[in-house]
């Protein structure tokens, strides 16, 4: 019998990814297809809008806004945005969602009431126009930011404060999230977190995907998500998706994207679920995904295990299931998140060589069936 040096407990082991998520195609957006949109979410609606096509020497900018209903996965058309424009930047206060700034504007903003149905002015950012970037809300303040610079607007004084420079230059078409108390910014392959309450900037794990740009984000269940994107040029474009858990500091390859690849789409979270929509690839698309890793939680699925060893290795990998257990498939990615080799486990104990790998750390995928159901890191020495 072969000693077991690990054992991996699918769905709830310290250090092995919960999520078991699923992608599940929704009512498609009421407006057209359209890139560089943007959207958020509030605690019972999500919004999205504006955005462009462009094309054959044809721009074209847009400043419709809709209201997405998850109770009944239906789309309204509501009050038209001021200006017709794309690549703005939004953040919710007060339950309200706030956009500004992008291609038409020199750092305006308006602010949406859903009860009224109409916008209105609040206070422009004085310090730079943001464009083509994600903006965050942490304890009702919105953030902007562009280049090393970063901006907090406070609805109560309804007036704009400049915060700490980062300690890196953020690109455009860079993406952001908030967890807890404090925002994310991704940039390239780089993450930095931004605490408010301490003013601070900490460097966090690198991003191990392939995006370079051009992605979305949201966060859920204290958990950032970062969503497609272009892969060092806008003619690349991937579907991974990469979940950050900022209490282990850790990034987690999860279940891909399942409608087609783009750049510049729209995300945001509503109760605990994430939304994602629009974007491009040469095509502009106006499908809409809901994104819910508590599908096939542990609160639904049966505690399951699987041995997996050695770990580090060297020349090989064993994985040992149990009779009749359901995962009967694997994935190994490398550091950027591409899939480098695929296994069926067609016994209950299956050797996998690993030999010509280089020397690394890479993930393991584990499915049943299309069904992603858990990762683990894995290392290989030599």
């Amino acid at each position: 019998m072969i000693k077991k040096i690990g054992l991996i407990v699918l769905l709830l082991c310290l250090g092995f990814s919960s999520i078991a998520g699923d992608w599940i195609q929704k009512s498609t957006f009421g407006g057209v297809g359209r890139h560089r949109a943007v959207g958020c979410g509030t605690d019972f609606r999500g919004y999205m809008g504006l955005g462009h096509v462009n094309g054959s020497g044809i721009d074209i900018s847009y400043k419709d806004w809709w209201e997405y209903d998850p109770a009944s996965d239906s789309w309204t058309q509501k009050a038209n945005y001021p200006v017709n424009n794309h690549g703005a930047v939004s953040f919710v206060v007060n339950n309200m969602p706030c956009v500004g700034g992008g291609s038409a504007l020199a750092g305006e903003f308006y602010k949406y009431n859903p009860q009224l149905n109409s916008w209105s002015a609040i206070a422009p950012c004085p310090f730079f126009n943001p464009g083509d970037t994600q903006g965050f809300s942490v304890n009702n303040k919105g953030y902007v930011y562009l280049s090393n610079q970063l901006a907090e607007y406070d609805p109560a004084s309804n007036q704009w404060s400049l915060m700490p420079q980062a300690p890196i230059s953020f690109g455009t078409w860079s993406c952001s999230f908030s967890v807890g108390a404090s925002g994310f910014i991704k940039s390239g392959n780089k993450l930095y977190e931004f605490k408010p309450s301490q003013q601070s900037w900490l460097q966090r794990a690198d991003f191990p995907g392939v995006s370079t740009g051009g992605s979305s984000a949201f966060s859920i269940n204290d958990m950032g998500y970062v969503t497609c994107g272009y892969v060092g040029g806008l003619s690349v474009v991937t579907d991974q998706v990469w979940a950050y858990n900022p209490g282990i500091n850790q990034w987690i390859a999860v279940e891909d994207f399942k409608g087609t690849s783009r750049r510049f789409p729209v995300g945001f979270a509503v109760d605990n679920k994430g939304y994602y929509g629009t974007g491009t690839n040469g095509a502009n698309f106006n499908d809409f995904w809901q994104y819910n890793p508590s599908i096939n939680s542990l609160d639904e699925s049966p505690l399951e295990l699987i041995s997996f060893y050695p770990n580090p290795a060297t020349e090989y990998i064993t994985i040992e299931k149990l009779t009749g257990y359901s995962v009967n498939r694997v994935s190994i990615t490398n550091n950027l998140g591409q899939h480098i080799s695929q296994i069926e486990l067609t016994k209950e104990l299956e050797q996998i060589s690993v030999f010509n790998l280089p020397a690394g750390i890479y993930q393991v995928l584990f499915y049943q069936d299309d069904k992603y159901v858990g990762s683990k890191k894995m290392s290989i020495q030599r």
